[in-house]
């Protein structure tokens, strides 16, 4: 049993079980509840300084309303008993997945999450903030790739090996540089250069943060993904990358299969960073969008979203205006985001509403004080009209659930109220085209 001191306390930190392994640390479960040790193999007098910087200068916690921890930072050195410094104390992640199992399908499927396209959407959305919060403290993630994120069942990532990252001393501006990259996310700029000696920025770190979202976006797949039509065999990614050879680059030599899911159907805005990035970023960097462009743009498309109206775990942009998912599982024989088939009944004319998952809390329309007859959506699923035997007609907003209209009708008799129903479905059907046509007017 091994047994360290936490510097900024002085108290005993024991390393408990068997420790993962990296190419440089080990780390450790410890006797402190929720936090983990990382033990270098051999410790240098400058990763200490950089540990140092680290701990004395840590970025605001953009999560910290949620309960959540955005980016295992060091929280203190730890040391052996001679006084070294050997490692460092940490905050533990837990109950989260690495990136990969949450937009790869195929993990995805074997792992039975529940993911579907507004998840991953959301996914992006935190990521680009937490990144976004790191850079403004003058930090340069550097190596950003799966294996370094992780999420929650709440769509919350967590930045982990921050340690790696590229720090500058705010005091006396000296840099500790990130020396690690990994292959498909280094922009073409700094491939083939030497980690060592380079002075990283954070348009390095836009680069990778495109890549990230495109594969949360995209099944998975790299943007540099698809079907060589040069000559010779298909270069390697780094090549691609150096080349500015991506699916959408002017006059790539790379072509879209059936299988890819095409551009089109995401958030205009975030077809436009991708855009920025991979073909305006790739003669200038300083082009790409920032982290903070990213949060922009995916915050109206994840507001965009809509859910489909024949599978519940379909989501689409309305800007695209159908379900991407629906046609691609038709046509390859594959649903990346399976789910129930929502039952369409006679009662529903038009189950294309623009947000199902409200509509499933109007199920009970209360407000009606019998059993409720008939139920319409108007033609831009936005508004519910609902009919029932207590001789009343409710327009209902589809948005926010509440009934925002009530005709009344009365009856003498049976006979009556059911020539009234069906007068009911006349009125019900009048006034959608009334809405409609003063909303178009």
């Amino acid at each position: 049993m091994t047994v360290l001191t936490c510097a900024s306390t002085g108290k005993s930190i024991t390393l408990l079980g068997k420790p993962k392994i990296s190419g440089e640390a080990k780390v450790w479960q410890t006797n402190r509840n929720g936090y983990l040790a990382k033990v270098y193999h051999s410790q240098t007098p400058e990763r200490v300084q950089k540990l140092a910087v680290m701990i004395a200068h840590r970025p605001k916690e953009p999560n910290s309303h949620l309960n959540h921890i955005s980016f295992a930072w060091p929280k203190s050195v730890l040391k052996d008993a001679q006084g070294d410094c050997v490692g460092f104390l940490m905050p533990e992640i837990k109950e989260a997945k690495e990136l990969i199992d949450v937009y790869n399908p195929r993990q995805r499927k074997n792992l039975k999450l529940e993911v579907d396209w507004r998840f991953l959407h959301t996914t992006a959305l935190n990521i680009a903030s937490i990144i976004e919060a790191i850079h403004i403290y003058g930090y340069v993630l550097g190596d950003i790739k799966p294996q370094n994120i992780l999420v929650n069942d709440r769509a919350l990532p967590s930045i982990i090996d921050t340690d790696s990252f590229q720090v500058r001393n705010p005091k006396n501006n000296k840099v500790y540089r990130c020396l690690v990259g990994s292959e498909g996310f280094t922009p073409p700029e700094l491939i083939g250069k030497d980690f060592d000696s380079i002075d990283q920025t954070e348009v390095h770190d836009r680069f990778r943060l495109a890549v990230i979202i495109y594969q949360l976006l995209f099944g998975g797949e790299s943007p540099f993904a698809g079907k060589w039509t040069g000559t010779g065999d298909t270069p390697q990614p780094n090549e691609l990358i150096c080349q500015g050879l991506w699916l959408y680059a002017p006059n790539s030599l790379i072509q879209s299969v059936e299988r890819i899911i095409p551009l089109g159907i995401v958030h205009p805005e975030v077809q436009r960073c991708f855009l920025r990035c991979f073909n305006d970023g790739y003669k200038n960097p300083n082009l790409r969008p920032t982290a903070g462009d990213w949060v922009k743009a995916l915050r109206l498309a994840v507001n965009e979203l809509t859910i489909c109206g024949k599978v519940d775990s379909h989501y689409y942009s309305r800007t695209y205006g159908k379900c991407y998912w629906c046609d691609r599982s038709t046509k390859l024989g594959v649903d990346i985001f399976p789910g129930e088939v929502i039952p369409v009944t006679n009662a529903i004319l038009n189950p294309s509403a623009q947000n199902i998952t409200n509509v499933k809390q109007l199920t009970n329309f209360q407000g009606h004080s019998k059993t409720v007859t008939s139920v319409l959506f108007s033609p831009d699923g936005k508004t519910i009209a609902s009919g029932s035997w207590d001789n009343t007609i409710k327009l209902w907003d589809v948005a926010t659930g509440r009934a925002i209209r009530t005709f009344q009708r009365h009856y003498k008799d049976y006979f009556q109220c059911i020539i009234g129903v069906l007068l009911a479905w006349i009125i019900v059907y009048v006034c959608m085209v009334i809405i409609v046509s003063l909303a178009s007017g």
